[in-house]
């Protein structure tokens, strides 16, 4: 009989899950989801956030990178294993995120041009860590013997959203460094390729999974709302894109053709997102009344996808000027922190009993 784990530093360094950066992605993406409000906690709200969120990020980092100098066979697991592998780039998009939030926040911590630089350069590490990352997976995914079909859930669209978050900081760091505008740009749109590409190969394997196989375990329940992040971040991309071009000539574009239908496309993307919370909602209550939904790290699944619905539907309403459009943005933000709470303080209970920390394959 195999004994009960216990949580030491050396067991929790062992078997960290690359899924707790997913708690950083879920708390960062708050102030970028509220920022559209006029409220006056806005600003208080935002800044207690991105505090912690920088604070959680390094305490992560150093088990998650101890784990690959200390333990490189546990580290080596979790890369060859057909779900835990998909999680690694949450770490970059943090700095992605990171990145967002000192643009649009750029005096709440530093000066503004301290804001803008450093944002470059964690946009910069990010972009860096995550095509590392996604080329080191996708290697290994395509070398496995043994992934089968219902290895397949929404966890697998993190490596096509990672790509997709990073033309929405390139292209506006773009505006704010007209100099280095061609190294963002260019990096900015080949993300924007891959990541949309990714996100339709993707996106068709589990959707033939959900189809014809039985549904996820309720421990990867939480990740069908992982489908709403990749048409959310295309609005919000096309919403820069509507930004960059309306006000430099780049590529010789013509401004008011890519203004005209990237408005058009950024209500039509926040729409296949906002329907699919809708079907994710649903399809949650389905695990809660008829099968079961236990706490799992993946819960953190529901915070994120929910943070870009409400950018989403802040840039679609931006665009539109529909007043139902707003109306959704509001419930949005409602539901992301109504969510968040919980979570977290699921997560807080699992932390003080040690049981998150097990290892979970």
């Amino acid at each position: 009989m195999a004994e009960p784990f216990k949580a030491t530093p050396s067991s929790i360094t062992e078997h960290f899950n690359p899924a707790w950066f997913a708690a950083v992605m879920g708390t960062a993406v708050i102030p970028l989801a509220i920022s559209f409000l006029p409220y006056f906690w806005v600003k208080p709200l935002s800044f207690a956030c991105i505090l912690f969120s920088a604070v959680i990020f390094l305490l992560f980092l150093l088990p998650w990178t101890a784990k690959f100098v200390l333990y490189p066979a546990s580290a080596r697991k979790d890369l060859n294993h057909p779900i835990a592998s998909n999680f690694f780039p949450t770490m970059p998009i943090a700095l992605i995120l990171f990145s967002l939030n000192l643009m649009k926040y750029p005096s709440m911590f530093f000066s503004e041009q301290v804001s803008l630089q450093l944002a470059y350069y964690l946009w910069l590490l990010g972009v860096t860590g995550i095509y590392v990352l996604g080329f080191i997976i996708l290697a290994h995914i395509f070398r496995h013997q043994e992934i089968k079909l219902q290895h397949a859930n929404f966890g697998w669209y993190i490596p096509p959203v990672s790509k997709l978050l990073i033309p929405i900081a390139g292209y506006e760091l773009a505006g704010y460094f007209p100099e280095r505008a061609e190294l963002a740009i260019t990096i900015s749109t080949v993300s924007f390729g891959v990541g949309l590409f990714l996100f339709l190969f993707v996106g068709a394997a589990v959707y033939h999974r959900y189809i014809y196989h039985e549904l996820p375990t309720s421990r990867f329940a939480a990740t069908f709302f992982i489908g709403i992040a990749p048409p959310a971040i295309i609005s919000v991309i096309l919403f820069k894109m509507v930004h960059l071009f309306s006000h430099h000539q780049y590529m010789g574009l013509d401004s008011t053709a890519i203004v005209t239908m990237c408005k058009f496309a950024i209500v039509l993307t926040w729409g296949f997102a906002a329907w699919w919370h809708i079907m994710a909602v649903i399809m949650i209550m389905y695990y809660l009344t008829k099968i079961e939904l236990p706490y799992a790290l993946s819960w953190w699944a529901f915070t994120f996808p929910s943070g870009a619905l409400c950018v989403s539907s802040a840039v679609a309403w931006k665009a539109s000027g529909f007043g139902i459009i707003y109306t959704f943005y509001q419930y949005s933000v409602a539901f992301m922190l109504l969510v968040w709470i919980l979570v977290l303080i699921w997560t807080m209970k699992g932390v003080i009993s040690g049981k998150i920390f097990a290892p979970t394959h």
